[in-house]
């Protein structure tokens, strides 16, 4: 047994009080004569045995009342077992979960009027001197400072649901940081408990907190809903015909069928298909529709679904480019394998040639694709120049030629730790190996191309690749000699072909593989925006930038031109735009550039809480045990009609004040009926 009001047992000393009382009224007998005293000896002796015996007894009964009344004042309970101390709370910390998926209804109404209910609740059961946060999905301020009864009253009254979403990794996060100093803290986790916010967790509760789950039961509803989209190529052109993959979700324990799914491109119906989904499965739709212009392009996609709608749309971006622009630095002569796939087709491509060691003329940094042809030995300056450019996010193929310098060949892939040449050289080896499912060769070939119609290698040198090394084989030898090489560094991508494409390997040059796969490495290595954003606590939007200052101001515009100042960072050809936490809204927006538009920005809501997945009561203990250690308290509500001594229950402990009072009221009968019944 505790005390909230440990120090008020000091007035057990009051218990002094009957006692001195008692010896105060032990008096004198008074002496009465009587001519025999015989007959009243014996009743003397009983009288006398009974009366000290009421008084000891009304002794025992006066000072038990005090003692009573004493412990009543302390404030008696039993701990919760399960809390982390047996020390009242110093901090309350009550978290509302108002993500989209609260504003569902339960038996009485909507279960987010009722977790501000139920907090209200918890407030009015604590001491008036309680000190309190308030936390959100939002972050609100009111969580860097403490507030008093009135004060967190109003911030439950302000909550509204929000498309934020938070993690119990990051409560625990933020409690402990206070618990750190010194305060016994008490969190309240009010929320319908998606299985999502329990995900990796790593944070350990502090041995000062108590954590309380308090879970509300929504009444779970049929929901069809856009997760997510992608294209099948990663880069846009005027007048490609464009096969865009959308994935829709059914959490639902029915199917739906001949449901319409619409694309919009800048405000205007561009495709519509239709799709069925059975109960709990998703399904692939794909739409195929061409681009008209180049630009910025602001979509969305669209179904109907009720009640739960905020996830029927999904916005997303992209922007349709010229051309790929590519440079070839030949060691020898242009290379008219190259000039007739990149040079003839100037519709996509913007195609430059200079010779090796005139390198300087150009900045490299304005390409794409850097093609050095038939090289066999690279300066360490050049090669310096390429590790940088890749890194920044552009894409270099390095063609060797008939011989090579091993040594300078083999310090220009240390850089990008890939591996080294051996040495010497195969020759008159069959073509044999394809990675189908390299970004090179995929969907490329409607069926995997027989070894027969493979050319013979007339000479390929022997590239031994590093063990750890996140570069792998894309085309290799009947003796698994890789040919071509494929990987990334930093944020480019760098090829190696083995072979040269001069008239040695002429018959390579003119096959089925080498002209795919020089083309995808050309269509590939465009840096792409990221086509959407989620909306969280911090969302960033990634936006290709070739021509980034730091001078320059940064805006975004919504639909109503309403614009709002932002933070970018820039990294190798990247720019990152932290989205203000102001703008809550799912849409299509622009990125501007002191007033000029230079990008398309999409933001989405989360499609975390459109699962509606649920921890069932046996899933949190079990979530407590492991988690928690068993220390967490759980309370499942399936209504708000919770009385004030269940909440102090679960924050204190059993209180005991009541039975203590009960037994102070009984000391006292025993005190009344002892006097009247003793005579």
């Amino acid at each position: 047994m505790s005390f909230l009001n440990p120090s008020f047992l000091w007035a057990l000393f009051a218990m002094a009080i009957p006692v001195i009382i008692h010896l105060i009224n032990f008096r004198k007998p008074k002496v009465v004569y009587f001519s025999n005293t015989a007959f009243i000896e014996d009743v003397k002796k009983e009288t006398r045995t009974k009366t000290k015996l009421k008084q000891i007894l009304i002794l025992i009964a006066r000072m038990l009342t005090i003692a009573m009344l004493v412990f009543v004042f302390a404030g008696p309970f039993i701990p919760n077992n399960e809390k982390a101390n047996d020390e009242p709370s110093d901090l309350s910390i009550i978290y509302i979960d108002n993500s989209f998926s609260m504003d569902a209804d339960a038996a009485k109404g909507k279960i987010f009027d009722q977790a501000k209910q139920i907090a209200k609740e918890l407030v009015y059961a604590n001491s008036a001197s309680m000190n309190y946060m308030f936390m959100s999905n939002d972050y609100n301020s009111d969580f860097r400072a403490t507030l008093n009864r009135d004060q967190i009253i109003t911030s439950i009254d302000d909550c509204s649901i929000s498309a934020n979403s938070l993690k119990v990794n990051d409560l625990i996060a933020k409690a402990n940081a206070f618990a750190r100093n010194g305060k016994y803290v008490t969190l309240y986790m009010i929320s319908d408990m998606q299985k999502y916010m329990f995900d990796d967790i790593d944070s350990e509760l502090d041995d000062n907190i108590s954590m309380v789950l308090m879970s509300l039961n929504p009444v779970k509803v049929n929901n069809l809903y856009i997760d997510t989209c992608w294209f099948d190529s990663p880069v846009h052109r005027v007048g490609q015909n464009e096969s865009l993959t959308v994935r829709i979700t059914n959490k639902s324990s029915e199917g739906f069928y001949d449901i319409p799914l619409q694309l919009y491109i800048n405000d205007s119906l561009k495709a519509m298909s239709s799709f069925n989904v059975e109960a709990d499965e998703s399904v692939e739709v794909n739409i195929d529709y061409q681009n008209v212009s180049a630009g910025n392009v602001s979509a969305r996609l669209e179904i109907s679904d009720y009640p739960i709608v905020y996830d029927n749309v999904l916005y997303f971006c992209y922007a349709i480019s010229d051309k790929t622009k590519i440079l070839a630095i030949n060691a020898k002569d242009e290379s008219r394998y190259l000039t007739a796939l990149f040079g003839n087709d100037e519709e996509t491509f913007r195609f430059e040639q200079v010779r090796q060691g005139h390198e300087s003329d150009v900045n490299i940094n304005d390409y794409d694709l850097v093609v050095m042809n038939s090289f066999s030995d690279i300066s360490s300056g050049l090669a310096e120049r390429m590790k940088s450019f890749v890194n920044n996010g552009g894409s270099v193929c390095l063609i060797v030629g008939s011989t090579i310098d091993y040594a300078s060949m083999n310090s220009f892939l240390d850089l990008f730790a890939m591996g080294k040449f051996a040495g010497t050289a195969d020759r008159n080896v069959k073509l044999y190996g394809i990675d189908y499912g390299n970004a090179i060769f995929k969907n490329v070939f409607s069926k995997e191309e027989k070894q027969s119609s493979l050319p013979d290698m007339e000479i390929t040198h022997k590239l031994t690749l590093y063990s750890r090394a996140s570069f792998v084989p894309v085309l290799t030898l009947e003796n698994s000699t890789p040919v071509l090489v494929a990987g990334e560094y930093g944020n480019g991508k760098l090829y190696v072909l083995a072979s040269p494409i001069d008239n040695v390997n002429a018959d390579f040059a003119k096959s089925v593989v080498f002209s795919p796969a020089m083309y995808n490495m050309a269509m590939n290595s465009q840096l792409m925006s990221s086509m959407y954003a989620t909306i969280n606590t911090e969302t960033v939007a990634q936006t290709r930038m070739e021509d980034y200052d730091v001078a320059n101001t940064y805006n975004i515009i919504d639909a109503k031109g309403e614009s709002s100042l932002v933070d970018v960072r820039y990294n190798s050809g990247m720019l990152s735009v932290f989205v203000p936490s102001s703008l809550k809204t799912a849409g299509s927006y622009s990125l501007c550039r002191n007033g000029d538009t230079v990008s398309a920005i999409a933001l989405n809501y989360n499609r975390n809480e459109s699962m509606q997945d649920y921890l069932s009561e046996e899933e949190l203990e079990s979530i407590n045990t492991q988690k928690f250690s068993g220390r967490a308290s759980l309370l499942r509500f399936d209504s708000i009609d919770q009385t004030f001594s269940d909440f102090k229950e679960i924050s204190d402990g059993k209180p005991l004040w009541k039975y203590f009072l009960l037994l102070a009221l009984l000391f006292i009968l025993c005190e009344v009926l002892i006097i009247k019944l003793m005579k």
